[in-house]
């Protein structure tokens, strides 16, 4: 059972810090797209705040009205984000961010409104395919935040990179896996089989990730690691706690 207090507050932290990155390197030629990341930033700070004063003494007109809003500003921000890949796409745009980068920002946000709406009771719930459905989400996260790391990086950070590109093919393969198994248990009808095992072969890597993205926040934190100037500490701190975000979702499904 997700903690819809919880949920919320930890997705208007990640969401907010979408807007920082874009606010972040988006070029002061582009001053409507900038106002608007500005705005993202607010909303999200405000809605985190507001979560935070949610208790279970909270009413259902409470909880439903705080769903909403979220919901809201998180159909205008996903529009938002599309609206930048579109013009990425299109060579329409100056920001610091590829298409696939910003993308994945979309499958995240998309992946808070699913939450959301478990949270109204309107998704049903085969807990085998949810959880394969977790990993084709994150795996692929994953990899695009290994491959950011490792394009971040000075080159003649050459040792850190090449760890991070170990995490892309690692993280590739196993969403290869991952998408054969859910055609399987789909098609089975399956709800255990080798997904356990999965299970902590994915659980394995991405908490040798979460090491890895620790050191790199410390250094960066320490400034004795070269990287771009927009590489901040914030970056591998945002990208731990959603790693952190999908092994608790994993585990939430067998309690």
């Amino acid at each position: 059972m997700l903690n819809l207090r919880e949920e919320i507050i930890f997705w208007t932290e990640i969401m907010r810090d979408h807007a920082e990155f874009q606010f972040t390197t988006l070029s002061p030629r582009e001053v409507e797209y900038i106002g608007q990341a500005q705005y993202y930033m607010q909303i999200f700070e405000s809605l985190n705040l507001e979560a935070k004063g949610y208790t279970d003494k909270s009413s259902p007109a409470d909880e439903a009205n705080l769903i909403q809003k979220n919901m809201t500003v998180l159909l205008n921000f996903i529009q938002f984000k599309r609206s930048i890949v579109y013009r990425l796409m299109t060579c329409g745009i100056e920001i610091g961010l590829p298409p696939s980068f910003i993308n994945h920002m979309i499958n995240e946000a998309m992946e808070y409104y699913r939450v959301l709406c478990m949270a109204q009771g309107t998704i049903p719930m085969n807990i085998a395919l949810e959880n394969i459905r977790l990993h084709n989400i994150w795996l692929p996260d994953a990899s695009g935040h290994a491959s950011a790391v490792a394009a971040e990086l000075d080159p003649v950070e050459a040792m850190l990179i090449e760890k991070a590109k170990y995490f892309v093919k690692t993280f590739d393969k196993l969403f290869k896996k991952a998408v054969e198994l859910y055609q399987i248990f789909e098609r089975t009808g399956l709800q255990d089989g080798s997904l356990g095992y999965f299970n902590e072969e994915v659980a394995k890597e991405i908490e040798a990730f979460i090491s890895y993205l620790e050191k790199i926040k410390t250094t960066r934190e320490q400034c004795v690691v070269l990287a771009t100037g927009v590489f901040t500490a914030l970056m591998p701190d945002h990208m731990m706690r959603e790693e952190k975000y999908y092994l608790y979702r994993i585990q939430m499904l067998y309690k």
